[in-house]
Protein backbone atom coordinates (compact mmCIF):
# COMPACT_ATOMS: atom_id res chain seq x y z
CA UNK A 1 0.00 0.00 0.00
CA UNK A 2 1.45 3.37 -1.01
CA UNK A 3 1.82 6.20 1.52
CA UNK A 4 -0.79 8.20 -0.36
CA UNK A 5 -3.29 5.33 -0.30
CA UNK A 6 -2.69 4.82 3.40
CA UNK A 7 -3.04 8.53 4.16
CA UNK A 8 -6.31 8.80 2.27
CA UNK A 9 -7.69 5.66 3.88
CA UNK A 10 -6.81 6.88 7.39
CA UNK A 11 -8.31 10.32 6.74
CA UNK A 12 -11.46 8.70 5.37
CA UNK A 13 -11.59 6.39 8.38
CA UNK A 14 -11.38 9.48 10.58
CA UNK A 15 -14.60 10.81 9.03
CA UNK A 16 -16.33 7.43 9.33
CA UNK A 17 -15.21 7.07 12.95
CA UNK A 18 -16.59 10.45 13.98
CA UNK A 19 -19.87 9.70 12.17
CA UNK A 20 -20.22 6.25 13.77
CA UNK A 21 -19.49 7.61 17.24
CA UNK A 22 -22.11 10.32 16.76
CA UNK A 23 -24.60 7.62 15.85
CA UNK A 24 -23.61 5.54 18.91
CA UNK A 25 -24.13 8.46 21.29
CA UNK A 26 -27.41 9.53 19.70
CA UNK A 27 -28.90 6.05 19.83
CA UNK A 28 -27.41 4.55 23.01
CA UNK A 29 -25.90 7.43 24.98
CA UNK A 30 -22.54 5.65 24.94
CA UNK A 31 -19.52 5.42 22.66
CA UNK A 32 -16.15 3.69 22.79
CA UNK A 33 -13.98 5.94 24.96
CA UNK A 34 -10.63 5.33 23.23
CA UNK A 35 -12.10 6.10 19.82
CA UNK A 36 -13.82 9.25 21.10
CA UNK A 37 -10.58 10.50 22.64
CA UNK A 38 -8.53 9.76 19.50
CA UNK A 39 -11.02 11.67 17.35
CA UNK A 40 -11.18 14.63 19.72
CA UNK A 41 -7.40 14.76 20.17
CA UNK A 42 -7.05 15.05 16.38
CA UNK A 43 -8.52 18.56 16.64
CA UNK A 44 -5.38 19.66 18.46
CA UNK A 45 -2.90 18.14 16.01
CA UNK A 46 -3.29 20.60 13.15
CA UNK A 47 0.47 20.85 12.63
CA UNK A 48 1.14 17.10 12.72
CA UNK A 49 4.01 15.82 10.59
CA UNK A 50 1.92 13.20 8.81
CA UNK A 51 -1.58 11.73 8.66
CA UNK A 52 -1.04 8.77 11.06
CA UNK A 53 0.21 11.19 13.74
CA UNK A 54 -3.06 13.12 13.60
CA UNK A 55 -4.88 10.08 15.00
CA UNK A 56 -2.09 8.70 17.16
CA UNK A 57 -1.38 6.00 14.58
CA UNK A 58 -3.72 3.79 12.59
CA UNK A 59 -5.00 2.30 15.85
CA UNK A 60 -6.55 5.66 16.69
CA UNK A 61 -9.08 5.19 13.91
CA UNK A 62 -9.54 1.45 14.29
CA UNK A 63 -13.29 1.92 14.75
CA UNK A 64 -13.46 4.02 11.60
CA UNK A 65 -11.41 1.52 9.64
CA UNK A 66 -13.73 -1.30 10.72
CA UNK A 67 -16.82 0.68 9.73
CA UNK A 68 -15.27 1.63 6.39
CA UNK A 69 -14.08 -1.92 5.68
CA UNK A 70 -17.61 -3.16 6.32
CA UNK A 71 -18.82 -1.41 3.18
CA UNK A 72 -17.46 -4.27 1.07
CA UNK A 73 -20.65 -5.98 -0.03
CA UNK A 74 -22.48 -4.74 3.05
CA UNK A 75 -26.26 -4.59 3.11
CA UNK A 76 -27.72 -1.09 3.01
CA UNK A 77 -29.24 -1.08 6.47
CA UNK A 78 -30.74 2.09 7.92
CA UNK A 79 -27.87 2.37 10.41
CA UNK A 80 -25.23 2.08 7.69
CA UNK A 81 -26.95 4.64 5.49
CA UNK A 82 -27.20 7.07 8.40
CA UNK A 83 -23.45 6.92 8.98
CA UNK A 84 -22.84 7.32 5.26
CA UNK A 85 -25.19 10.31 5.26
CA UNK A 86 -23.18 12.01 8.02
CA UNK A 87 -19.96 11.30 6.10
CA UNK A 88 -21.22 12.78 2.84
CA UNK A 89 -22.65 15.84 4.59
CA UNK A 90 -19.34 16.44 6.38
CA UNK A 91 -17.50 16.20 3.05
CA UNK A 92 -19.93 18.70 1.51
CA UNK A 93 -19.71 21.13 4.42
CA UNK A 94 -15.92 20.94 4.36
CA UNK A 95 -15.88 22.45 0.86
CA UNK A 96 -17.99 25.37 2.11
CA UNK A 97 -15.91 25.71 5.27
CA UNK A 98 -12.61 25.93 3.37
CA UNK A 99 -14.01 28.68 1.13
CA UNK A 100 -14.92 30.77 4.18
CA UNK A 101 -11.58 32.30 5.15
CA UNK A 102 -13.04 34.15 8.13
CA UNK A 103 -14.50 30.94 9.55
CA UNK A 104 -11.27 29.02 8.96
CA UNK A 105 -9.29 31.72 10.79
CA UNK A 106 -11.78 31.80 13.68
CA UNK A 107 -11.58 28.00 13.96
CA UNK A 108 -7.77 28.05 14.04
CA UNK A 109 -7.63 30.84 16.64
CA UNK A 110 -10.22 29.15 18.83
CA UNK A 111 -8.47 25.79 18.72
CA UNK A 112 -5.18 27.45 19.63
CA UNK A 113 -6.86 29.00 22.66
CA UNK A 114 -8.46 25.72 23.63
CA UNK A 115 -5.09 24.00 23.28
CA UNK A 116 -3.83 26.05 26.23
CA UNK A 117 -6.91 25.16 28.27
CA UNK A 118 -6.53 21.49 27.34
CA UNK A 119 -2.83 21.56 28.31
CA UNK A 120 -3.73 23.06 31.68
CA UNK A 121 -6.18 20.27 32.48
CA UNK A 122 -3.74 17.66 31.14
CA UNK A 123 -1.05 18.95 33.51
CA UNK A 124 -3.32 19.19 36.54
CA UNK A 125 -5.19 15.92 36.02
CA UNK A 126 -4.73 12.65 37.86
CA UNK A 127 -3.22 10.74 35.00
CA UNK A 128 -6.50 10.83 33.05
CA UNK A 129 -5.76 11.06 29.30
CA UNK A 130 -9.34 12.03 28.47
CA UNK A 131 -10.21 15.53 27.32
CA UNK A 132 -11.77 17.57 30.11
CA UNK A 133 -15.54 18.13 29.98
CA UNK A 134 -15.12 21.91 29.95
CA UNK A 135 -12.91 21.65 26.85
CA UNK A 136 -15.50 19.42 25.17
CA UNK A 137 -18.13 22.04 26.01
CA UNK A 138 -16.01 24.72 24.32
CA UNK A 139 -15.50 22.50 21.26
CA UNK A 140 -19.26 22.03 21.04
CA UNK A 141 -19.71 25.80 21.25
CA UNK A 142 -17.15 26.26 18.47
CA UNK A 143 -19.08 23.80 16.30
CA UNK A 144 -22.28 25.78 16.91
CA UNK A 145 -20.54 29.04 15.95
CA UNK A 146 -19.05 27.66 12.75
CA UNK A 147 -20.06 24.40 11.08
CA UNK A 148 -23.62 24.55 12.38
CA UNK A 149 -24.20 27.82 10.52
CA UNK A 150 -23.44 26.20 7.16
CA UNK A 151 -26.06 24.54 4.99
CA UNK A 152 -27.16 21.83 4.97
CA UNK A 153 -27.16 21.44 8.74
CA UNK A 154 -26.40 17.98 10.04
CA UNK A 155 -29.57 16.52 11.53
CA UNK A 156 -28.57 13.86 14.04
CA UNK A 157 -31.07 11.04 14.47
CA UNK A 158 -31.37 9.22 17.76
CA UNK A 159 -33.31 8.66 20.95
CA UNK A 160 -34.78 11.78 22.61
CA UNK A 161 -33.70 10.53 26.03
CA UNK A 162 -30.06 10.94 24.95
CA UNK A 163 -30.41 13.93 22.64
CA UNK A 164 -31.94 15.94 25.48
CA UNK A 165 -28.86 15.51 27.69
CA UNK A 166 -26.46 18.44 27.44
CA UNK A 167 -23.32 16.40 28.04
CA UNK A 168 -24.15 13.98 25.22
CA UNK A 169 -25.15 16.76 22.83
CA UNK A 170 -21.86 18.54 23.54
CA UNK A 171 -19.89 15.38 22.84
CA UNK A 172 -21.83 14.81 19.60
CA UNK A 173 -21.10 18.35 18.41
CA UNK A 174 -17.43 17.97 19.32
CA UNK A 175 -17.24 14.73 17.34
CA UNK A 176 -18.88 16.38 14.34
CA UNK A 177 -16.14 19.01 14.58
CA UNK A 178 -13.59 16.17 14.61
CA UNK A 179 -15.35 14.73 11.57
CA UNK A 180 -14.89 18.04 9.78
CA UNK A 181 -11.19 18.03 10.73
CA UNK A 182 -10.82 14.55 9.22
CA UNK A 183 -12.72 15.68 6.11
CA UNK A 184 -10.34 18.64 5.73
CA UNK A 185 -7.46 16.16 6.00
CA UNK A 186 -9.13 13.91 3.39
CA UNK A 187 -9.36 16.93 1.11
CA UNK A 188 -5.71 17.86 1.72
CA UNK A 189 -4.45 14.42 0.65
CA UNK A 190 -6.45 14.53 -2.57
CA UNK A 191 -9.69 12.91 -1.49
CA UNK A 192 -13.14 13.92 -2.62
CA UNK A 193 -16.76 12.83 -2.49
CA UNK A 194 -16.82 11.58 -6.08
CA UNK A 195 -13.55 9.75 -5.57
CA UNK A 196 -15.05 7.88 -2.62
CA UNK A 197 -18.26 7.13 -4.54
CA UNK A 198 -16.40 5.62 -7.47
CA UNK A 199 -13.64 3.93 -5.44
CA UNK A 200 -15.47 3.00 -2.25
CA UNK A 201 -14.69 -0.71 -2.60
CA UNK A 202 -11.03 0.14 -3.10
CA UNK A 203 -10.91 2.18 0.12
CA UNK A 204 -12.97 -0.41 1.98
CA UNK A 205 -10.42 -3.06 0.98
CA UNK A 206 -7.52 -0.85 2.09
CA UNK A 207 -9.28 -0.22 5.40
CA UNK A 208 -9.71 -3.96 5.87
CA UNK A 209 -5.98 -4.40 5.26
CA UNK A 210 -5.11 -1.71 7.83
CA UNK A 211 -7.50 -3.15 10.44
CA UNK A 212 -5.56 -6.40 10.30
CA UNK A 213 -2.32 -4.52 11.05
CA UNK A 214 -3.49 -2.69 14.19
Amino acid sequence: MSTTDKDRTLALAGIFQAAALVQDLAKTGQAESDSVQASLHSLFLIEADDVPTVFGGAGGVRRGLKVLSGYIGQNKTQENMEVLGYVFTLMHLTKKFLRNNEMVEHMADSLNGLQRQKDYFDNTGNGDTGINASVISKLAELYTETVSTLQPRIMVKGEPVWLQQDAIVEKIRSLLLAGLRAAVLWNQVGGGRLQFLFRRKHYAALADELVREV
